[in-house]
């Protein structure tokens, strides 16, 4: 008869009650029943395979303070480069994941009941967020995680490369659960939650059970101006040479406006040259550098000196946040065999401000406003219709202030159904389902004019990028706000479709035990589908009417884009099927020793096959001593985005750039204009049919050893190689070396203005090879005390090893300790150490969370002398992250069974982000003085939470 999957209570006494992340195995418990881990296909009584699997119990959930599945998961030591909630500010898209030991989103295969779920359908034409989007996820209703972190399951999937993450969810219980909860951070952030379930009927007694969750939460914004650490876009610090620095993410685009020197070069500003300071939200900028602009062979000085918008103290650092999660479980007996339906949906909805639209305007020579404002100045006009003769007009780098911040609007919503039957059938464990599972993004945006509306604007005498804020006339403000887009502008939809059958059985009796095995066939039909508006498609004459185009018309009827930002995107689907055959054998050698092996053979309509093996050993010479390893391979196809979109306009760099001798000469061979001043350059991407899929290897070597039943230790040392690993050169890279990567480039003519400028085409590449290396560790304390247990739990990881190629045959780059060229950090190592002391009804834990430090990424700082005024600049400083650690308390308090009242505190110490003055790298959002990627901006977090029982 079949037994439902329970964890066995080796792994319950081994993870120490709530005490730590990380499964610590025993190994003498001698009662157990037949489960199935993560990592196998196999349904056995010992709980602990030749795999490192990390299992989190519900209760351990709870003491975290986690309110999240994305806050839980960055609790982990073994979890780094996930896409965080407060990256998505300025990113456009609400999406958050989960990356293995920082080996990527998209290699980490996400589970939900051992069943694979759709990818985002935000997800960009990068393979950025194509993965599974954690706010889908039931946090209210999991009842445990298993956290696999060997990767290429034969179970699962060839493309689990970096490992797997399953979440279980709560069945087979009559039990009831009403839980709310309030967190508030200093300032804003403040988030409230409410979930209920319950549970009816007795699987074995009356034949069924029903499990039914609901949750939901709300977030509010937190406010740069609320953080003293991030709320300006100017930084003075002093270095450990005692050197007083300052620091500055500026661009040109302000207002008042800055202007294009005659020179076409410089950009300036007239009320910082009419009165030598900068207007109210402005910071001057003043730069010297030296170019061959006019192709003599010469090289001229040049300064830029302008008045800069500080736009981050226009963000909004945390966004706000809505979401909703119902869960549905029904199973039911008939006869021998178990029946099941899962049904999920979940909505989410992330709203983030950000800075004014920036963008550029014309102002011919001639014009009411270029003789109101810049003859008197002494401007005749720049060359900007690139015919080499000077006096055209100027361009006007301008922030239309008066139109309001720029609104991200994300709206998601996630479908799963799953059902099938499972039990016991000719002597097999077996379980076979069907399941889909559909993820729909949106996103709606508001104050983002076009930008032909925003030149009919100064060409008809209303706009006056001159003036100040809310200066303008009452006849131009009410033209402004009519020039506003509000209303959808671009999303997606994923769909997954899979059948599977997987089973296991007892295949023979040898001399030192049963020889186990497991097999299984899938079929999973993916589709995506792009869903631009007609505006993000630049099909557009008049967005906020919704009048169409026709470029060919008599008289032509332009199309407009979106102001400062333009990307006429090209909508693109593609369908995708796979079938995968698998099988496991688990061989008892001895009575201590254990071997595994298991091959994979999948066939995708669009890459063809690929045959992945894993082969892997446990040895037990003693009742408390486990020996382990395990070699193997994999195989991931990149996404059908990745594959087949068009190359097309995707949006803006992350970071300004100043032009350079080198980056003019590629700009003069494109026949293209570099960006005046430090701004942003147009960006595209596109998909790439000649993409090779991944190839992987594997490999892992771990012991668990538990002297008694109050101390036990774990250790694992992980491998991992990737070949023709695809990805997008750092733009970072690229801009410093634009002669060695001038396939990178290509150019972009401004819709406004007309003016050809250089672009950086952010295309999918095989980049070449990866290799991580690193080690898991782990260890358990248990003490009882005359006043109480304590529990004391460590879980560290150490990267010894992470080294990439940005180009087949190139040069190596690592992450480790250092921000560079490949865009994101991987910190040296980084842990967690949880204590819990029970006494009677009371527990409180205290935990601490720390990580190394590391080399920022080459900025430009100014050095200063004691009465602030510049002295020089060094324009590849590297500030020295420092390590940073924070304090977690929590006490929970039980006056009756069926009661917890839960109060404590995140942050203890109320601990700010370490600085941190570069503004590039991967999966970044537009915060300034720190790196929103790896540090919490919230700080200090009081919660409490009560839960009651029924």
């Amino acid at each position: 008869m079949h037994k439902r999957t329970k964890v066995c209570s080796a792994v319950l006494l081994a993870l120490g009650g709530a005490a730590g992340l990380t499964s610590v195995p025993a190994f003498g418990q001698a009662t157990l029943e037949r489960v199935e881990i993560t990592g196998s296909s196999i349904r056995r009584i010992d709980a602990e395979t030749a795999l490192p699997v990390q299992i989190i119990k519900r209760e351990q959930i709870e003491k975290t303070g986690a309110t999240s599945v994305v806050d839980l998961l960055q609790k982990l030591p073994a979890i780094q480069g996930s896409f965080g909630e407060s990256s998505s500010v300025g990113g456009g898209t609400a999406f958050n994941g989960v990356s293995v030991h920082n080996i990527g989103e998209t290699r980490t295969l996400v589970l939900l009941n051992g069943r694979r779920l759709t990818q985002f359908g935000g997800q960009s034409l990068t393979g950025f967020a194509a993965a599974v989007d954690l706010n889908a996820i039931p946090f209210a209703a999991i009842e445990r995680i298993e956290v696999l972190t060997d990767g290429a399951s034969a179970l699962y999937g060839a493309d689990a490369i970096a490992g797997v993450v399953n979440f279980i969810t709560r069945r087979y219980t009559n039990e009831g659960d009403v839980t709310v909860g309030y967190s508030q951070p200093s300032g804003g952030a403040r988030e409230t939650r409410v979930s209920i379930s319950k549970g009816f009927g007795d699987i074995n007694t009356d034949g069924f059970s029903v499990m039914l969750s609901a949750q939901h939460d709300e977030r509010t914004k937190l406010d740069a101006k609320d953080r003293n650490f991030g709320n300006s876009a100017r930084v003075v610090f002093t270095d450990a040479a005692g050197r007083t620095l300052r620091a500055q993410n500026t661009t040109p685009s302000a207002i008042p406006g800055n202007v294009l020197a005659d020179n076409g070069v410089e950009a300036k500003n007239l009320t910082l040259l009419a009165g030598g300071q900068c207007p109210d939200k402005t910071i001057r900028i003043t730069e010297d550098y030296t170019l061959d602009a006019d192709g003599d062979g010469i090289d001229e000085n040049y300064t830029d000196d302008y008045c800069s918008f500080d736009f981050v103290g226009e963000l909004e650092i945390y966004p706000v946040r809505k979401r909703d999660t119902v869960l549905a479980t029904v199973n039911k007996k008939v006869g021998d065999q178990e029946l099941f339906l899962d049904m999920l949906y979940a909505k989410s909805q992330a709203i983030s401000r950000i800075a004014p639209v920036p963008g550029s305007i014309v102002v011919p020579t001639g014009s009411a406003l270029f003789n109101q404002y810049l003859a008197p100045a002494g401007f005749s006009g720049a060359d900007l219709d690139g015919d080499g003769v000077a006096g055209d007009g100027t361009l006007v780098f301008y922030r239309l202030y008066d139109l309001g911040k720029r609104t991200s609007d994300n709206r998601s919503k996630f479908y799963d159904i799953a059902l099938g039957s499972k039990g016991q059938l000719f002597g097999w464990d077996y379980n076979a389902s069907y399941s889909h599972s559909e993820s729909d993004a949106k996103e709606n945006i508001a104050g983002y004019p076009g930008a032909r509306a925003v030149g009919a604007l100064r060409a008809s005498g209303l706009l006056d990028p001159f003036v100040g804020p809310g200066q303008q006339s009452t006849a131009a403000q009410a033209a402004i706000n009519a020039a506003a887009y509000n209303g959808y502008w671009d999303g997606g939809i994923a769909k997954l479709d899979t059948v599977a059958l997987r089973g296991s059985r007892e295949l023979m009796n040898l001399s030192a035990g049963p020889m186990m095995l497991g097999a299984g066939i899938s079929f999973q039909k993916e589709k995506f589908q792009s869903k631009p508006s007609l505006f993000a498609q630049g099909k557009l004459a008049d967005p906020v009417a919704g009048t169409l185009c026709d470029p060919n018309a008599t008289p032509a009827i332009p199309c407009d884009q979106r102001f400062g930002d333009e990307a006429a995107t090209e909508p693109y689907g593609a369908d995708r099927k796979a079938y995968g055959v698998f099988g496991e054998l688990v061989i008892p050698v001895t009575k201590t020793i254990e071997a595994t092996t298991s091959v994979r053979f999948d066939d995708y309509s669009d890459f063809g096959n690929a045959t992945t093996a894993k082969a892997s050993f446990r040895w037990t010479p003693s009742k408390s001593l486990l020996v382990r390893g395990s070699v193997g391979t994999g195989f991931h196809a990149p996404t059908v985005p990745q594959v087949n979109a068009s190359l097309q306009p995707f949006g803006v760099t992350n970071d300004p750039y100043q032009c350079t001798a080198e980056l003019l000469q590629v700009a003069q061979a494109l026949n293209a204009n570099c960006q005046p001043g430090r701004k942003q350059y147009d960006q595209f991407a596109g998909g790439n049919p000649d993409l090779k899929p991944e190839k992987s290897r594997q490999a892992s070597l771990g012991i668990r050893f538990e002297p008694s039943s109050n101390a036990s230790f774990g250790a694992d040392l992980w491998h991992v190689q990737i070949r023709d690993s695809f990805g997008q050169l750092s733009e970072d890279e690229v801009f410093a070396n634009p002669l060695k990567y001038q396939d990178s480039f290509t150019t972009k003519a401004d819709t406004g203005t007309g003016v050809v400028y250089l672009a950086f085409k952010a295309d999918n590449r095989n980049l070449g090879k990866a290799f991580y290396t690193g080690l898991d560790l782990d260890a358990t304390g248990r003490a009882k005390l005359g006043f109480g247990d304590l529990t004391s739990n460590a879980a560290v990881t150490y990267m010894i090893r992470e080294e990439q190629q940005l180009q087949e045959g190139g040069a190596y780059y690592s992450a480790i300790g250092n921000h560079n060229e490949l865009g994101s950090v991987t910190f040296r190592w980084q842990g967690r150490w949880t204590n819990t002391l029970t006494m009677g009804n009371w527990t409180h834990t205290l935990q601490a969370n720390f990580k190394s430090g590391y080399t920022d990424a080459p900025s430009r700082v100014e050095i200063l002398d004691a009465n602030g005024n510049v002295i020089g600049a060094d324009n590849n400083y590297r500030l020295e992250i420092k390590r940073s650690a924070t304090l977690d308390w929590q006490t929970q308090w039980r006056p009756v069974k069926s009661l917890l009242l839960t109060v404590g505190v995140l942050n203890v110490f109320d601990t700010k982000p370490p600085l941190s003055i570069s503004t590039g790298g991967l999966n970044r959002g537009q915060q300034f003085g720190f790196d929103d990627r790896y540090y919490d901006s919230r700080g200090r977090v009081a919660y409490v939470n009560a839960s009651y029982k029924f």
